[in-house]
């Protein structure tokens, strides 16, 4: 009986340790915890101290929640996660040298909410994701990476941009690659370069960004930009949004490649430059129901570019109304 017993509580203690080697589905850090809780699984009672250790114990497709406000330092994702701030409490992440967020292994989904990225120093990004399936950012502030990018994506992911501000760096965000991007609720705010940069070299890429309910203000550059080169292939469309303030509004480029920009219902309107402008003769930008106001120029069409305008767009009050060949486009 004492053999059959002591067998018994041996098989339990086996188990317990194996089902702590497989992690847990959800674990927790917070600005009183220590790294070395990973013995325990960052749980709620025993969390970790930061985000890198609790990963190392998380579940592929888990969570990691930050019960208290503090800061806890970059962190490179290897696997899909989850990375949480509950409303109310700050989550920090200072970046004095590198990226404050790493994703760079194939097939991961991330998803980042209510995270403060603030870079301090050096070249690298807020977030920095090269490889990868799928990455939601929500309800996140990423700020001040003078020399690197707020958002860069350089990968053919599913990517979400939901209800951020991404303000004072060089450029805002950086999309390329062949990523789906879909941008509602955000501000691309006093970067350097661009608001918005999206990007497609080479044959057969194909980037694709939806821009919704959004603004772009203040940034050195463009507000909202389309490049495509070398025979890629850019689509941007931009609706209910702002672009003010910028050098150029909206701005559709092409250079061996097809840059396909739409812009409807937007207010255009303070940019030292053009409000509308498309350029190159693979660049092509359709402007319908916009205001277009208070630009040194409102539409700019050069080099062979196509600039089409319905008959319901707004376009007043600028230094120049009009700049080379508008195509009038009428509403079906």
């Amino acid at each position: 009986m004492l053999r059959t017993f002591s067998s018994f509580v041996a098989l339990l203690l086996s188990l317990a340790a194996a089902c702590s080697a497989f992690g847990a589905q959800r674990t927790f850090v917070s600005i009183s915890g220590s790294d070395g809780n990973t013995a325990s699984n960052c749980s709620n009672t025993l969390p970790c101290r930061g985000f890198t250790a609790a990963l190392t114990v998380t579940d592929s497709g888990g969570e990691i929640v930050v019960l208290s406000s503090g800061g806890y330092g970059p962190v490179l994702i290897n696997k899909s996660v989850s990375i949480i701030a509950p409303e109310g409490i700050y989550a920090g992440i200072s970046v004095f040298s590198g990226s404050g967020i790493t994703i760079a292994t194939a097939g991961v989904d991330v998803v980042l909410r209510g995270l403060s990225i603030n870079g301090l120093g050096g070249s690298g990004d807020g977030i920095h994701m090269t490889a990868g399936d799928g990455l939601v950012v929500q309800n996140c502030t990423i700020s001040n990476f003078s020399s690197g990018d707020g958002l860069y994506i350089t990968t053919s992911a599913r990517v979400r941009l939901l209800d951020s501000q991404v303000r004072g760096n060089n450029r805002g965000a950086y999309l390329s690659g062949g990523a789906t991007v879909l941008v509602s609720g955000s501000r691309f705010l006093d970067n350097t370069g661009q608001g918005l940069h999206a990007y497609a070299s080479g044959a057969g890429v194909v980037t694709k960004v939806e821009v919704s309910r959004s603004e772009a203000s203040g940034n050195g550059l463009d507000g909202f930009y389309a490049w495509a080169a070398a025979s890629g292939r850019i689509e941007l469309n931009v609706k209910d949004s702002v672009a003010a303030r910028n050098s150029y509004g909206v701005y559709a480029m092409a250079s061996t490649g097809t840059a396909l920009a739409r812009v409807s219902n937007s207010l255009i309107s303070g940019n030292t430059g053009s409000g509308l402008r498309a350029s190159g003769s693979g660049a092509k930008l359709l402007a319908s129901g916009n205001e277009v106001s208070d630009n040194d120029t409102g539409l700019y069409q050069s080099s062979s570019a196509v600039l089409q305008s319905t008959g319901d767009n707004t376009v007043s009050d600028n230094t120049t109304n009009a700049s080379g060949t508008i195509t009038s486009l009428a509403n079906m």
